[in-house]
């Protein structure tokens, strides 16, 4: 296979064990739990950098980067600085344990509420972009923004929306990950939206429709594998699925599933 296949999953010892044993040498940690910066110590990202690398296995992302308590639309405009303080310092603490990618995700916090007016959420959005993209040159990490399905977000919901964002900031340091599952629900032409937003996807999330492994439900992934080739998508690739009871099997067959589907490629 011609793409770094990572797991979405918290770093520890069993974990770290776990995925060394099936041959990944990739992770994406969840951001507001081992990289919140009001909250974990520069020594406590120090032993995670070092804890990684004892099992040669890369952080080439994180996401779930806000905890449930922020919110970037608030009304409450001690929230909103928290927020955007949040994001400065988060970009800092990827730079500690050599992670180039935070996933701007997290629809609960970018979420307009029903009291903040649709203008005034976007604009207050755009402030913690722009943040993320000032902070992102700061400490050389990426924020790509993952477009969410409107049952979880009211906040930028399909790729289109994404670029458009990502082309008025003008950034090298905000880009877009392409999330498959979510696309299945919002593109209206998936290919037609990888296709257009080629030069700025930089990172990418699978599973398969029902949020089990790739090769457990019905995406076609022969036909999503060739269009990522098409575009000449080459950086890493994140399972963010479900992996029921027992992990290990479940990745020993995805990534059996994905050797298959891509060798031909």
């Amino acid at each position: 296979m011609n793409w770094k296949i990572a797991v979405c999953m918290k770093i520890s010892e069993e974990n770290l064990k776990m995925l060394s044993e099936v041959g990944i040498k990739s992770i994406e940690i969840p951001g507001s739990l081992q990289l919140n910066p009001f909250n974990v110590s520069k020594e406590e990202l120090k032993k995670i950098k070092e804890l990684s690398k004892s099992y040669g296995i890369e952080i080439v992302a994180s996401n779930v980067i806000y905890p449930p308590d922020l919110s970037h639309v608030s009304n409450d405009e001690s929230l909103r600085k928290k927020s955007i303080e949040y994001t400065y310092k988060i970009a800092e603490a990827a730079s500690e344990v050599d992670c180039p990618i935070l996933v701007w995700g997290s629809g609960r916090a970018r979420k307009i509420l029903p009291e903040v007016s649709p203008e005034k959420g976007y604009e207050r959005n755009l402030q913690v972009l722009r943040e993320a993209a000032k902070a992102g040159e700061d400490f050389n990490v990426t924020f790509a923004i993952e477009p969410l399905p409107k049952n979880e977000t009211n906040f930028i919901n399909t790729i289109e929306e994404a670029l458009k964002i990502v082309k008025a900031i003008n950034s090298d340091f905000l880009k877009i990950i392409a999330d498959v599952r979510h696309m299945i629900r919002e593109e209206r032409d998936l290919v037609e939206s990888l296709r257009l937003a080629k030069e700025d996807i930089v990172h990418v999330h699978l599973a398969d429709n029902n949020s089990k492994v790739p090769g457990r439900g019905i995406i076609n992934f022969t036909k999503l594998f060739e269009v990522f080739k098409e575009i000449g998508y080459n950086r890493a690739m994140s399972i963010e699925a479900m992996l029921g009871e027992n992990p290990k099997e479940e990745l020993k067959f995805t990534l059996e599933f994905l050797e298959r589907v891509t060798s031909n490629l």
